[in-house]
């Protein structure tokens, strides 16, 4: 089962680095660049890398 309140605090915390290291010069975008298309396949991975090992320890 996906815990979607998990997903979205993922997703909050990444478009909150991305748009920091944006702003820093750290990386370029481009005019047709989606911000959040990013932070969404960032977050599904991260989400599943923390699944992954939580089901681990278990």
């Amino acid at each position: 089962m996906i815990n979607y309140i998990m997903l979205y605090k993922i997703r909050k915390k990444v478009k909150k680095i991305l748009k920091e290291k944006i702003s820093d010069g750290e990386l370029e975008t481009t005019p047709t660049s989606c911000l959040g298309c990013v932070a969404d396949e960032i977050s599904w991975e991260i989400y599943y890398l923390l699944k992954e090992s939580k089901s681990e320890k278990s």
